[in-house]
Order: C-alpha cells, then sequence, then structure tokens
C-alpha cells in the first residue's frame, strides 16, 4: 500500500512540478541544499523510519523542481518490483537521493558514471539497513551491485555499462 501511495506520490509530484517549472523559475536556497543530504543521509542509514515519508516527498518535489541537480531513473534498479516489491520504490528512489546529494556535496564532478555510482552508493547502504532490520529483504541485483562495490569496482561497472549503451 504505501508502495503505491509512494509511486503515486511521485508521479503527481513530476507531473506537477514539470506543469509549474515552466511557469515559475525555482531558485534554490542553500539552506534547502543542506536539507537535501541531510534527508539523503538520514534514508540511507534509517530507511524505515517513522518520519520518512515526509523526507521523500519533499525531496522528491525539491528534485523535480530544482535546476541545482540532474538526476535519472537507474535502469539496474528497474528489475527491484519483479523479485520483491516491499522496499523496492524506496531503494529506487534512493539513489536519486544519494545522487541530488552527492551533487550538492561535490558541484565539479561531471563524470555521469561517478554520479550514478554515488547513487547506487546510497541505495546499497539503504538497502544493507533495511536488511539489518528485515534479513528476508533480498534482492539479487543490488547483491551483485554490493559485490561490484566491494571490490571498489562500482564505478568501473557503470562505465563499462554506459559504453555498451552508447553504441
Amino acid at each position: 500500500m504505501a508502495r503505491r501511495f509512494l509511486a503515486a506520490l511521485f508521479a503527481s509530484v513530476l507531473a506537477v512540478g514539470m506543469t509549474s517549472a515552466a511557469k515559475v523559475h525555482y531558485v534554490a536556497a542553500s539552506d534547502d541544499f543542506g536539507r537535501v543530504v541531510d534527508y539523503a543521509r538520514s534514508l540511507e542509514e534509517h530507511p524505515l523510519a517513522k518520519d520518512n515519508l515526509q523526507k521523500r516527498m519533499w525531496l522528491t518535489e525539491w528534485i523535480v523542481n530544482s535546476p541545482a541537480v540532474a538526476v535519472a531513473p537507474y535502469k539496474e534498479l528497474d528489475s527491484l518490483d519483479e523479485v520483491n516489491n516491499t522496499y523496492s520504490q524506496q531503494l529506487r528512489m534512493q539513489a536519486m537521493y544519494s545522487q541530488a546529494a552527492f551533487q550538492l556535496e561535490h558541484p565539479k564532478v561531471k563524470d555521469p558514471a561517478a554520479l550514478q555510482a554515488a547513487g547506487l552508493a546510497g541505495t546499497l547502504r539503504a538497502y544493507r539497513a533495511i536488511q539489518r532490520f528485515d534479513p528476508s529483504a533480498k534482492y539479487p541485483v543490488l547483491d551483485d551491485l554490493m559485490s561490484l562495490e566491494r571490490r571498489g569496482k562500482l564505478q568501473k561497472y557503470l562505465e563499462h555499462r554506459s559504453k555498451c549503451f552508447d553504441d
């Protein structure tokens, strides 16, 4: 139920944001930058906390309306629902929240693979936190990405993958 609500919320915020973005130029305050980073890190460490819905709603709206960051959905995470849809929406969205926070913390980094790796690293932190609470939560694609991360090869994997799609 919560997953459906989050999906509907994201879709409606995205739709409203797209139409209102054409009419109003959004100016991000530096206070918002700190809030984005704080919320993203909080969601990574405590993805199942009670106040997370409000944080996710605020982050989603901020990302949609902010010209300060540009994030995209991760193709690597499309299969999460097929395996277990209990936490899949939170984990997919976490990749975007973590990528936005990374962009604000490292504004000079423009390498798409580095940005994607930062977003996925945040998702993997949230996944590990979820597994501490619910050891039955298993996502093979995330387990594979964690293996790459442990070996220091996550960014290289993403670089290789993007080259394959570009060719």
